[in-house]
């Protein structure tokens, strides 16, 4: 049957606009199931109201237009040209313009750089949970590392890939900016991409255990570092600020 005469009249890059519209809008009510059974390009197009003919054009098969619609579930985020919400971002600010300037000594520098990690973890933890890209982020490293066929598997790597590589990439720049207001230096051998990686996978890892076990992650511990002495710190926080310790050192003055 010949698509409406009003549909044949759409640009092809309306259509494609229009059908990703319906698709983000469709993976935050339901999120995004690992065969992409919720993703289907018939039911789609009613949706949207787009000729059939000039989806087929775009995309050849579902798997090429889930590709897209990953790659606009990342860039619909927010935090993702920043690597963080707002509010956490904030926090970070707030440090690099008060706490580490405020500090007199060497002491006060690392007790201002703990207090700016375990606020900014511990909100983060939370934070990033509420996100279609995080989510979609672990659903699709799931089903490419469960061993299963994942329709379009090789390009939804190389995608993930991408923008885990971007998101890196500003996280070191972060550290970059972190670690000159702080005095410090990466260690010898040591970037601050390698530090964003290991960062990273702590928070990849203490994700899917919070899922599992909300309590044994997200329960506060209350330690002391520290000259500031005892704070309720998440887990979380605690093994990032370790890992900031060993891949740093101070810059001797």
């Amino acid at each position: 049957m010949p698509d409406a005469e009003p549909r044949s009249r759409r640009p092809a890059g309306q259509t494609r606009a229009l059908m990703l519209e319906v698709a983000v809008a469709r993976v935050k009510a339901e999120g995004l199931q690992l065969d992409y059974a919720n993703i289907e390009l018939e039911d789609l197009i009613r949706a949207a109201g787009v000729p059939r003919s000039t989806v087929f054009r775009i995309w050849p098969d579902r798997a090429a237009f889930v590709a897209d619609l990953v790659r606009a579930l990342f860039e619909a985020d927010p935090g993702f040209e920043t690597g963080f919400d707002a509010e956490t971002l904030g926090f970070i600010e707030h440090a690099v313009t008060g706490g580490a300037e405020a500090a007199s000594s060497p002491e006060e520098q690392q007790a201002a750089l703990r207090e700016v990690l375990r606020a900014t973890v511990a909100h983060n933890m939370a934070a990033v949970e509420d996100t279609v890209a995080w989510r979609v982020y672990r659903t699709m490293s799931a089903a490419l590392s469960s061993g299963d066929a994942v329709p379009g598997g090789d390009e939804i790597r190389a995608l993930l890939s991408e923008i885990v590589g971007r998101y890196l990439d500003r996280m070191a720049e972060l550290y970059r900016v972190l670690n000159a207001a702080f005095g410090l230096r990466m260690r010898s051998g040591l970037d601050e991409r390698d530090l964003a990686i290991a960062v990273m996978a702590t928070i990849d890892g203490m994700g899917d255990h919070r899922r599992i076990n909300p309590v044994m992650i997200d329960g506060p511990r209350t330690v002391s570092l520290g000259v500031e002495g005892p704070r309720d710190w998440h887990l979380a926080g605690i093994a990032i600020s370790g890992i900031h310790t060993a891949f740093t050192e101070r810059i001797e003055t």
